[in-house]
């Protein structure tokens, strides 16, 4: 009997010792802060002048969506032109993978300039970078996308060859030349911005709107100057209009004389008065356009303070 009981409790070590451990899971650690954070796309980086090839190649590419739902691609190929510039030669415009149109910078540069320049200098337009070379924006707000090309170089704000899309003809058509073009979406205005006076001391904003027709016109005219202020920290502001005996201008026309085709229209002219006690009383002045007299007239003064002075 006590035999058989020390076989038992063999056997019963025996089976405990063949089972299988039983396996514990160990939980994965927490995800650190910085693997939860969301990851941000890798950015372009702007290429260097002098990494860009000598050869012709797609210098950019931009999408361009038109009002009929397709979405178009310009590439805007070109190549370095020396140590501090590259250049475009053309522009492809591409539906899908069909070639829709070719378009050479020589189109506009040819328009824009006189005759007598070397025969390169109208193959190809001049800007900084590959990524500035091209713009694509709607200028006439029609909901097709027009784009513009960096034209040259200035001492002033940039000039853009500007082409529009036409969607008769399904293909881009040059317009104009515009200096510093922007367009503002929310009044439907489009606007070209330069330097101008003695060390340039204006700085004219002309304004275009389309008309009922689509095309652009030009509405007014926006002047900031410095010029005769009498307060150089404040500059003065002028809006003029067209006569209208000028006619229609359109985008890119003849260089703009204010004082023979425009008169004001509204006039924000800051002054600074010394009084006895030395205290000094800032005002604008403000003037507007009297039709009856045909000219300005002062309809009120705005008093204010000059936030440099303590």
């Amino acid at each position: 009997m006590r035999r058989l009981l020390l076989l038992t409790l063999a056997f019963l070590v025996l089976s405990a010792c063949a089972a299988p451990a039983e396996k514990t899971e160990v939980p994965p650690d927490p995800p650190s802060r910085e693997d939860s954070l969301p990851v941000e796309p890798a950015r372009e980086e702007e290429v260097p002048v002098e990494e860009v090839p000598s050869e012709d190649h797609v210098l950019l590419t931009l999408d361009a969506p038109l009002a009929d739902g397709r979405t178009l691609r310009l590439e805007a190929v070109g190549k370095r032109l020396d140590e501090y510039s590259a250049g475009v030669r053309e522009v492809r415009v591409y539906d899908g993978d069909e070639l829709l149109q070719t378009i050479l910078s020589r189109e506009a540069i040819e328009g824009d300039w006189d005759a007598g320049m070397t025969e390169a200098f109208y193959n190809y337009t001049e800007c900084w970078s590959p990524e500035e070379s091209m713009e694509a924006l709607d200028l006439n707000f029609d909901g097709n996308t027009d784009f513009g090309l960096f034209g040259w170089i200035a001492n002033n704000t940039i000039p853009y060859y500007c082409w529009t899309w036409d969607p008769e003809t399904e293909q881009y058509q040059y317009a104009f030349t515009l200096q510093g073009a922007e367009v503002r979406p929310e009044t439907g205005e489009l606007t070209a911005g330069y330097k101008d006076g003695p060390a340039g001391s204006r700085y004219v904003t002309e304004v275009y709107r389309p008309d009922e027709t689509g095309e652009l016109l030009l509405d007014r005219v926006e002047v900031e100057t410095w010029e005769s202020t009498g307060d150089s920290d404040r500059p003065g502001h002028e809006i003029w209009l067209p006569y209208e005996e000028a006619g229609p201008i359109r985008p890119g026309g003849p260089g703009l004389n204010l004082e023979e085709d425009f008169h004001y229209f509204h006039v924000e002219y800051p002054v600074a008065e010394v009084r006895e006690d030395g205290t000094v009383f800032r005002y604008t002045e403000i003037l507007d356009w009297n039709q009856e007299y045909g000219e300005l007239v002062l309809t009120s003064r705005e008093e204010y303070v000059d936030e440099n002075e303590s």
